[in-house]
């Protein structure tokens, strides 16, 4: 007997949205057992055909009928596997159950499952909370979850302002579209779309002012007397990146078989960084190798963590902010400071940008360039001083 198989866009005209709109619902149909998915499209009721199952939006439409391939596809392909099909397998399957997720919230959840493994807990809680802000955003259109092939740029722009309205700073809110668009790009990856329909898109401009510590702030964070091991593992894993740059998560996990000796007999280190996992490579300054020297076991043969797992990064980070508020730095301590600090002395020192690059692990130069605009603003003050001072 032959299994009959039908698919029917419509509409619930008693489901509208607080903007008028209802969503594009899909019944599939098999051999009389049927079962309902979402399109992730809305439209304004009065613009429906019941009699054609289609808008009068021909981009819609489209979308509409990509859709319609889709699930077909997905039907020939249980069928030729199974044998036979069934409305709810083949809900599942178009839903990524068993497979690459097919929607968005889903391959959100997948993405953030498969980073837990490869990135640092702070681009892990990051991603976290974009995930929770898609989802909210998602729900707050009606929807459970919504097809990669139904996303469009005018999803893109509606999220951009949810967020707006949300109050998020506009950095912020950059981070929230550039974990929508990564979703994109694996589902491209994936074979599920053709291409990132937000590739083109602008982002909200932000200007990027780094915090950075003073030769004279470093020097007093050197000579401050400390009793407490907490806070004086801290302060040496602070210094530690002040000078070598590396952010908190490459500090945390800085090996000794990733410090090398070059043929001068010059020590460096060669380490790929966590969040971007491009190399860098890093001479290392007196003080960083004395640091070093303090936390090196000469008697183990193999390899190990340089820096202690005694403590977490919060408890570090409470002695940081004491530490500084102690030694009368006014710049709010933290390790990212400690880094920018690295990026803006070396550019002061005269090294040049593609050097300074390198050894913070840059994957454009683009990155790294902020040091420079910040370095060019602190010489023209330093150059009105001057001036006001001869005036006066």
């Amino acid at each position: 007997m032959r299994s009959t198989f039908r698919i029917l866009f419509y509409i619930n005209k008693s489901k509208t949205k607080a903007d008028g709109t209802t969503a594009i619902l899909c019944r599939i149909t098999i051999d009389g057992a049927n079962t309902v998915i979402t399109t992730g499209e809305s439209i304004k009721p009065h613009s429906w055909s019941v009699k054609r199952g289609e808008t009068t939006d021909k981009k819609i439409n489209q979308r509409l009928q990509t859709f319609r391939e889709e699930i077909e596809q997905g039907y020939n392909t249980l069928l030729y596997k199974y044998g036979a099909v069934s409305a709810e397998l083949l809900k599942n399957h178009l839903q990524g159950i068993g497979r690459n997720p097919m929607t968005l919230l889903a391959l959100s959840a997948e993405e953030l499952k498969e980073q837990k493994e490869s990135k640092s807990e702070g681009t892990c809680c990051n991603n976290r909370n974009s995930d929770k802000q898609l989802n909210s955003f998602v729900r707050s259109l009606g929807e459970e979850d919504i097809p990669l092939t139904a996303i469009s740029i005018e999803f893109f722009e509606d999220y951009r302002l949810y967020l707006k309205r949300e109050g998020y700073a506009p950095a912020t809110i950059n981070s929230h579209l550039c974990w929508l668009s990564r979703l994109m790009y694996r589902a491209v990856s994936q074979g599920t779309i053709r291409f990132n329909p937000f590739e083109e898109v602008k982002y909200e401009a932000v200007e990027r002012k780094p915090r950075f510590l003073s030769k004279g702030d470093v020097a007093k964070l050197l000579a401050f007397p400390l009793q407490d091991e907490g806070a004086e593992l801290s302060r040496r894993m602070f210094l530690f990146s002040v000078f070598t740059g590396l952010a908190f998560a490459d500090l945390q996990s800085l090996r000794a078989s990733q410090i090398e000796t070059n043929s001068e007999g010059k020590r460096y280190i060669r380490k790929a960084r966590q969040k971007t996992e491009v190399e860098s490579l890093i001479p290392l300054h007196p003080i960083a190798e004395q640091i070093l020297s303090l936390y090196t076991k000469e008697k183990s043969k193999g390899d190990y963590k340089v820096f202690p797992d005694t403590m977490s990064k919060d408890k570090l980070s409470k002695h940081l902010k004491a530490i500084g508020l102690a030694c009368g730095i006014r710049t709010p301590l933290t390790y990212h400071v400690g880094r920018h600090s690295f990026g803006t002395l070396t550019l002061e020192a005269g090294i040049p940008i593609e050097s300074i690059a390198k050894m913070m692990g840059h994957a454009s130069i683009a990155s790294t360039q902020i040091y420079a605009q910040i370095t060019d603003k602190k010489i023209s003050k330093d150059m009105d001083r001057v001036i006001q001072q001869r005036g006066g």
